[in-house]
This record gives structure tokens, C-alpha cells and sequence, in this order.
């Protein structure tokens, strides 16, 4: 078991942050990085272009703070090929940043670039946990109540999955989410276009003739619920929300666009009589712990790929100075838990996974959730 271990760099190392990539610039990472000493006193270091950093930092009067530079003169752009920019653009700051992480020098790197280009540096360059084929983004999504969030995994760094994938994502997802909010036996399910056994892909069933199967024969580790549907997310019955990434990825963005419409709705609706405008007044506590904390990525920082050997967090695209400092407070937090130890020792414990023909398993136990 000692070989399966992966040990975890000196927590108390900085973050490294791949200040290029994102689709408001390199002063939105800086920014982050600065709020993140300032309000959480947490150290980073800043790779990318040396003198856009510190012209930067300089802006936000934040010079002569402990915040390192390393200076990276490539940039991995959002149209770059993942597998072949990693290659051909050693000296990208996202490249950079993970070198960082592997020779002991920060603890865990964040990045608001390429999520496919950071898996693929991840696998390339620290390399995936032992049996792991594929990494998966693991977001978190609110539910509904004062409950923890619910996990979503792959969100985007895996279009295209095979079954053996999305089981590998599921036993994933269920020790992370047992590890972070503290889970017994988290609830496991696969999205679907409907809760019925004949349902979804084939891809889909054979994953789920597996799962059913696996329940039974490590009940200690998660409980497979079946099927959701994606009206069923943000609900009570699963915290483990299985699918692959394009699939995932449409569906967060779908929900971001949702909350962001009915937020712009109410606002305009408050403008049509002056009762409304007093009832939006009198609510507006409970509108931006609703709107501002709970359905707002930016409040989760960053999402973890899971099954890498190091600690690595994609952020969204567009995140501002917000979600960049809660990524950084997610990394560090992780470091300090020891998320990857935990997550590596579990899996050391698992048999090989190996898919089960559908037939060889009674339909009825592939569908125990409800429509």
C-alpha cells in the first residue's frame, strides 16, 4: 500500500497562480492573489509575464507585499490543442506553475485558463494516482436547505467518457465529498434523461450495471442511487451527481444563465411600483445571502481535478478577483486537509473496476430512486 501513496507537498508552501488565460486578464488573478493575503493572509505566487505582474500589483498598491513573482513568458491560450500546447509551450505560465507544485516549491496550483491544457499538464507533469485513468473536474453546486453543497463531476475537463470512467468518477466524487463536508456513505447517482432503466446512453447503463453492483459489494464506501434527472441536481437525492464533462459543463453553465436571469427579472420587476422596490428593500438580506453565496460560483472559488497526483483547481473562465481568492483559501484548505492523501489512500484500498454486463444484474436494482 506504501507504493499506492501519494505524498502531499508542505502544506504551509504557497499557491502558485497561473496568472495568464482567463477571459478578464492577468489583473483579475493579481487582484485575487492580493485579497487573498489581505483578507485571509494567504501567500502566492504569481507566474506569468514579470513585468505585466508587478505593474499590476503596483496598481492595487501592493508591492511591498510578501507575494513572489516567477516570471513565464508563454502563454497557453483558450484555442490552443491541450496535449500539444503543453509540449510545445514549456515555459507557459500554467507549465510553469505545475513544475512549481512537483518540485516541492508551492502546494498546489489554480488556473482561470485551458481546462483541458491543465488536465493535460496535470497528467503530463505530475501525473495521475495510481489505477485513475482520466481526471475529473468536481464542482460544487448548491442544494436546496441549509445542507451542504452538492459535488458534479467531470464538469468539463472530459467530453467524450467511457463507462469505466464515469465509474472511476464516481467512487471519486464520494470519498472527496465524505472527506470535505464529512459524509456517511455520500449518496451516489448518474445524470440521465430519465429516472426509468432504459435511460440515457449506453455508455450511461453500462456504468450503471457496475455502480448497482458496487454497491452491494462495498457498501462502506457510497450507496448508488440510480438515476437523476437534471432538475434533480440542486436536490436532496444524491450528493454525488455522476455524467461526463460536456455534458456537465452544459449543464453548469445552464444553471449560471438561469440564476443570473431570474436575479435580472426581479430587479427589473422591482422598478414597476414603489411596494415592490419596499419589498425588494425589505428582502435584500436574504436576496444576496441567496444570489451572492449560495448560486454563486464565485463563492466556491475553484473546482479540484480529481485523480491527479497534485493539487490543481480550474476556475471558470470568467471568474473575477472574487472566485481567484476563494480558490486560493479552496487550495490551501485542501493542502491542509490533505485532500489528495485521503483521496489516493481510498482508492489504494478499491479492487481493479471492471464493468458488468448489464444482464447480470437485476433491472430493478438500477433504478431505485423514484420519477
Amino acid at each position: 500500500m506504501s507504493s499506492l501513496f501519494v505524498p502531499v507537498q508542505n502544506p504551509d508552501l504557497r499557491v502558485a497562480v497561473d496568472t495568464a488565460g482567463g477571459d478578464h486578464g492577468l489583473g483579475v488573478l493579481v487582484e485575487g492573489a492580493v485579497q487573498a493575503y489581505r483578507e485571509l493572509g494567504l501567500k502566492s505566487i504569481l507566474v506569468g509575464p514579470e513585468a505585466d505582474i508587478r505593474s499590476s500589483l503596483a496598481g492595487f498598491g501592493a508591492l511591498d507585499l510578501p507575494l513572489e513573482v516567477l516570471h513565464a513568458p508563454d502563454i497557453i491560450t483558450m484555442d490552443d490543442s491541450p496535449t500539444r500546447s503543453v509540449i510545445r509551450k514549456p515555459n507557459s505560465s500554467m507549465c510553469v506553475a505545475y513544475r512549481l507544485v512537483e518540485d516541492g516549491l508551492a502546494s498546489s496550483i489554480i488556473s482561470t485558463g485551458n481546462s483541458g491544457a491543465m488536465m493535460a499538464a496535470g497528467i503530463m507533469l505530475s501525473g495521475l494516482m495510481p489505477g485513475i485513468k482520466r481526471p475529473a473536474i468536481a464542482t460544487l453546486i448548491p442544494s436546496t436547505g441549509d445542507s451542504h453543497p452538492n459535488v458534479i463531476l467531470d464538469s468539463g475537463a472530459n467530453v467524450d467518457c467511457h463507462a469505466h470512467n464515469l465509474i472511476q468518477f464516481a467512487v471519486m466524487g464520494s470519498i472527496y465529498c465524505a472527506n470535505l463536508f464529512g459524509v456517511d456513505k455520500p449518496k451516489v447517482a448518474l445524470l440521465s434523461n430519465g429516472t426509468e432503466p432504459s435511460k440515457g446512453t449506453d455508455t450511461i447503463r453500462a456504468a450503471a450495471a457496475t455502480l448497482a453492483q458496487r454497491a452491494t459489494t462495498m457498501p462502506e464506501t457510497f450507496s448508488y442511487v440510480g438515476y437523476v434527472e437534471g432538475r434533480d441536481v440542486g436536490s436532496k437525492k444524491a450528493d454525488v451527481v455522476v455524467c461526463d464533462g460536456f455534458v456537465g459543463n452544459v449543464l453548469l453553465k445552464a444553471m449560471e444563465g438561469c440564476v443570473k436571469l431570474i436575479f435580472d427579472q426581479l430587479m427589473l420587476d422591482s422598478k414597476k411600483s414603489l411596494s415592490r422596490k419596499l419589498g425588494l428593500r425589505l428582502l435584500r438580506g436574504a436576496y444576496h445571502e441567496v444570489f451572492a453565496e449560495r448560486f454563486d460560483y464565485s463563492a466556491y472559488g475553484g473546482a479540484p481535478l480529481l485523480g491527479l497526483r497534485r493539487i490543481a483547481l480550474v476556475l471558470h473562465g470568467a471568474s473575477g478577483a472574487r472566485a481567484v481568492k476563494n480558490a486560493i483559501r479552496v487550495a490551501n484548505s485542501f493542502a491542509r486537509g490533505r485532500m489528495n492523501d485521503k483521496i489516493a489512500l481510498e482508492l489504494s484500498k478499491l479492487e481493479d473496476l471492471t464493468l458488468v454486463p448489464m444482464d447480470d444484474i437485476y433491472p430493478g436494482m438500477l433504478n431505485p430512486t423514484e420519477n
